[in-house]
């Protein structure tokens, strides 16, 4: 049996997956099916600049690299964008990156340390920075958000005993998409630790399913005539990786019709169930 894999990811965001399993494979191919809309803008990062000013705020946190690419871009609108002499943006820009920043695994992470420390440069009127001169990055070795909640938590903690008398709990800035899962704030809130304020950085939707679905026929053709190319004789095993719940939402739907428009099946449905379901 010869094998293959189809990422239903984007590609351009890095090609680790692929790497990990092309030398297994046949063939190993990406087909992105998520789209996002980011929607902080100049005046989202005035806010939260306002915001720390007032030294109300203790700490960022990340999920995903989509919320770091939406602050990054929103932080260049805010820097480019005409200001009076009293209005030091470059300045501000650095106080904030001086929090500590909580993320969940090393892709995230990386994407704080190019995308953000790329806007700290640019905060610093180009001078080079360095990861650790600049940025206090926190939890790259966490697999999944609930892993971090406890980083925070104690770190929120850590703050309030520092405060003599007791203040106001530490608030925590958490950068998300509109899909979020409920792990962080359920956690946070169950502590009572940090009080956590949610700033929707970015909306994902499905890409266009003809468009998707186009793709998806087009590229099983083609793997499984590099296939047989290899072994004429041989079935096909071609497995669908699918990222995120969102990401099964569109694929599901295209998979069923892929197999039942198919005769004979390239693979039985209940293989394919049982991957994506």
């Amino acid at each position: 049996m010869e094998t293959a894999a189809i990422l239903f990811r984007d590609h351009a965001k890095g090609d680790k997956y692929k790497d990990l399993l092309v030398n297994d494979h046949c063939a190993v191919e990406s087909i992105p099916v998520l789209e996002h809309k980011y929607l902080l803008d100049a005046q989202s990062i005035k806010a939260v600049v306002d915001d720390a000013s007032s030294e109300g705020l203790a700490g960022l946190v990340f999920t995903s690299g989509n919320a770091v690419r939406a602050l990054a871009r929103a932080v260049d609108a805010y820097l480019l964008e005409p200001a009076d002499e009293n209005d030091d943006r470059r300045e501000q820009w650095r106080r904030i990156l001086r929090l500590p920043i909580f993320v969940v695994g090393k892709e995230t992470m990386d994407a704080c340390t190019s995308l953000l420390l790329s806007a700290a440069r640019t905060a610093n009127g180009g001078t080079r920075e360095t990861k650790d001169d600049v940025m206090d990055i926190r939890g790259s070795e966490c697999g999944c958000a609930s892993d971090m909640v406890s980083n925070i938590i104690d770190f929120s903690r850590q703050q309030q005993s520092r405060k003599q008398g007791g203040g106001k709990k530490p608030r925590v800035l958490f950068f998300c998409g509109n899909q979020r899962r409920s792990a962080i704030p359920d956690g946070i809130r169950e502590s009572g630790a940090a009080e956590l304020v949610e700033m929707v950085a970015y909306t994902t939707v499905g890409r266009n399913t003809h468009d998707t679905r186009r793709d998806l026929i087009a590229t099983v053709d083609r793997i499984v005539a590099k296939c047989r190319r290899n072994a004429p004789a041989a079935a096909v095993l071609i497995w669908m990786v699918v990222f995120s719940p969102s990401g099964v939402r569109v694929v599901a739907p295209l998979l069923e019709d892929l197999v039942h428009a198919r005769e004979p099946p390239l693979v039985p449905a209940s293989t394919l169930a049982a991957v994506y379901k």
